[in-house]
């Protein structure tokens, strides 16, 4: 019997450090670990909402988030034309490492991303960017909706649709501080984003027909996100107000896992890229409503 305990014990000491050396040797795995270990999943939750998942330091942030979650859904639910498939979760945080971690993206600096089906909210929405909450919140729940339904390893809709959807939705969370005035200006005076999705992966890549001028309430990479996601929801807006027929039969396609461009040409009769350059001339004429 001594001998079979120890040759168990030997085991799972092998297997331990198999596993270290495997999380050691490749950092996608650390990543996946790192990610696994922050679930938002695995907090607590209120016991009214169990929709609202939080870090114990951020209990007073995430009351907030709860008050204002219900209203919150009901306005993406109304702007997607469907309900979520399941209950979307929250994971409100406390600790910026921890939300580096849970995000996948070790950026403590995003206000909040969509991982994993569920919305994580960075520690700054409950503090030096609380005026953003509510917009963000809406914002992520946009993306949480549309993943709610997209069954796994569908093609990924371009991210110029996805974050303008997620603007339109939530009226603007995501894009504060550039107005639709201000945008559509820059639309006029030829400083255009650019719908590429290979220049959307990373916010400083984002590209547009002419570099926009600086401008001093924001700083450059959160000018030129922000400029880029406004634009792109008066795009995904308009294609609304154009079609709300159309819009609808894109967003059951993509919910189905179809491939955007399949998709959008099926609902729209035309591509995505030609129905741009309608959008953007219509602001020389000074009309934006198609």
């Amino acid at each position: 019997m001594p001998r079979i305990i120890t040759s168990a014990w030997g085991l799972g000491l092998a297997f331990i450090a198999a596993a270290a050396l495997a999380l050691a040797l490749r950092p996608d795995l650390r990543l996946a670990a790192r990610v696994a270990w922050n679930d938002p999943r695995l907090l607590p939750a209120f016991a009214d909402d169990a929709r609202v998942h939080y870090e114990p330091e951020a209990r007073a942030c995430a009351e907030a988030v709860a008050e204002i979650a219900p209203r919150a859904i009901a306005q993406i639910e109304a702007a997607h034309g469907r309900p979520f498939a399941q209950p979307p979760i929250v994971g409100v945080y406390a600790s910026y490492e921890n939300y580096a971690n849970a995000n996948a993206m070790g950026d403590p600096g995003i206000a909040a991303v969509t991982r994993g089906g569920a919305a994580l909210l960075s520690p700054t929405l409950c503090s030096k960017e609380r005026d953003r909450l509510e917009g963000v919140l809406a914002h992520e729940l946009s993306h949480v909706h549309l993943s709610s339904w997209r069954p796994l390893g569908a093609p990924r809709p371009p991210q110029w649709f996805t974050e303008g959807l997620a603007v339109m939705a939530s009226n603007g969370g995501g894009a504060e501080g550039v107005s639709e005035t201000e945008a559509a200006q820059a639309i006029r005076d030829g400083y255009r984003v650019v719908l590429d999705e290979r220049r959307w992966i990373d916010f400083a890549g984002l590209a547009f027909e002419r570099e926009p001028p600086r401008d001093p309430k924001l700083d450059a990479l959160t000018q030129r996100q922000r400029l880029a996601y406004r634009q792109a929801g008066m795009f995904v807006g308009w294609l609304r107000r154009r079609d709300e027929t159309a819009f609808l039969q894109l967003l059951r396609a993509l919910e189905a896992g179809k491939p955007f461009e399949g998709a959008f040409q099926l609902a729209y009769g035309e591509s995505a890229p030609s129905l741009w350059l309608r959008f953007i001339s219509a602001f020389r004429r000074n009309d934006a409503d198609g």
